[in-house]
């Protein structure tokens, strides 16, 4: 390696901001009902006739206070592109204390690594507004539950008044009473956001390679055949000074195919790897991996705006761009 290179891998390295290593209390403040958001309001943004008259609605709605950074948060049943109910209610909510900012979506599919996931992008998200949308109860209530008992956590009410932290006891009650519910409804139909500006929420991941070489590499969900393009700007989710953008046509584990490995082959060529999945089942089997690895979840790096990176997609078919 010729000494100008490491010095410019150095230099990328040392760029990266320092909230990448985040490990202090997340803050979260409730934001108080809003009597505008009611069961009329819900059935006008929905189409939903079965919505009651409800006057007041508990929604899960939080200002974030994430060491000098500060967002809006909520939390949902949903996908990537529709949510319920109650969740186009939530995003209602967060809205108002943002107009016009973009809203970022995470899709938590995996119930044993749900909680992992939000605990990553509480911990990273650098935007306004970001929301957890789970594919039903139970996803929901491992993604959502331990926010009322984790030492990572602190909760508020809606007055600024610190919430105690659930305990065993509490714990297990709860796990009881739901075991003994039976025939529990179906998750709710889901609706699309209108009138928001929807993006996907970064997956940053920073690994180091056998060889030493410490990088970034992102994912982007193709959903159906790689027909959800990435934006522009995805470049900007990782810097570097040579980028490969690489699409991705089947889950891990498929033929014994391996992301980690990927990524460690392209690194030795790129300092950054983007991960483009052919659909929503690659793009969450790479995401579980990554997260079962333990690989560190981070921010976008600081890049000056005449940052110009030399870029090479590889597709699926081998042919290089």
């Amino acid at each position: 390696m010729g000494e100008a290179k490491r010095k410019r891998q150095r230099r990328d390295q040392a760029a990266w901001p320092h909230a990448d290593d985040f490990r202090g209390t997340i803050d979260l403040h409730m934001l108080p009902p809003a009597a505008t958001i009611n069961g009329a309001r819900i059935r006008e943004l929905t189409g939903d006739d079965t919505m009651p008259d409800t006057q007041q609605i508990i929604l899960q709605a939080f200002r974030a206070v994430v060491g000098d950074r500060t967002f809006h948060v909520g939390f949902c049943l949903g996908n990537e592109t529709g949510f319920s109910a109650i969740g186009i209610a939530v995003i209602d909510r967060l809205m108002m204390e943002t107009p016009g900012a973009a809203l970022h979506v995470v899709p938590v599919a995996h119930l044993d690594i749900a909680w992992d996931i939000v605990l990553r992008h509480l911990r990273s998200f650098t935007g306004q507004v970001l929301l957890f949308a789970f594919p039903d109860s139970d996803v929901y209530d491992a993604g959502t539950a331990e926010k009322y008992y984790s030492k990572a956590v602190q909760l508020f009410d809606d007055k600024g008044k610190q919430l105690e932290r659930l305990t065993a006891g509490q714990r297990q009650k709860i796990r009881e009473q739901k075991a003994a519910i039976l025939n529990r409804p179906p998750p709710p139909s889901f609706y699309a956001a209108s009138g928001v500006a929807q993006e996907d929420s970064p997956w940053i991941f920073r690994l180091a390679t056998p060889a030493g070489k410490v990088i970034r590499t992102a994912v982007w969900d193709g959903r159906r055949n790689y027909a959800h393009e990435f934006p522009e700007d995805i470049v900007r989710w990782v810097g570097g000074g040579k980028i490969a953008i690489v699409q991705v046509d089947s889950p891990v584990g498929v033929n014994r195919r391996s992301s980690l490995d990927l990524t460690h082959k392209l690194a030795k060529d790129f300092d950054s790897i983007i991960h483009w999945a052919r659909d929503t089942e690659t793009f969450q089997s790479i995401l579980k991996s990554f997260i079962q690895l333990d690989l560190e979840s981070i921010s976008p790096p600081e890049l000056p705006e005449d940052w110009e990176p030399e870029i090479t997609i590889l597709a699926a078919n081998g042919d290089r761009q």
